[in-house]
């Protein structure tokens, strides 16, 4: 499954911790750097991703109340397991705080 390799790479590179069982217990989102991300990690074989209002509601409300920037990762990949892309999504106060720095 390629979703959990995506989480696992995803959390070596970022030397991030990976939630366990995936958020669906008391904590939320895929992966965690504390006090700077949560992160919901999402992977598809298609050529379009559709980001719902849902989703981003969930990712925030997991990481604003500790301090941490939400952020959705899509990962096109080619359906046998290769990545062909991948994308960060953040909200626009993100690029704020980035602009800051």
């Amino acid at each position: 499954m390629r979703s959990k390799k995506q989480e696992k790479e995803m959390s070596l590179r970022l030397r991030a911790q990976l939630t366990p069982r995936s958020g669906a217990g008391a904590l939320k989102g895929d992966l965690r750097k504390k006090g700077i991300c949560r992160i919901e990690a999402k992977t598809t074989k298609n050529k379009s991703f559709s980001v719902t209002l849902d989703m981003i509601r969930k990712i925030e409300e997991a990481a604003l109340p500790y301090g941490e920037m939400p952020v959705i990762v899509i990962e096109f990949n080619d359906g046998n397991g290769h990545k062909i892309a991948d994308i960060a999504v953040i909200p626009t106060y993100a690029l704020d705080i980035l602009g800051e720095q």
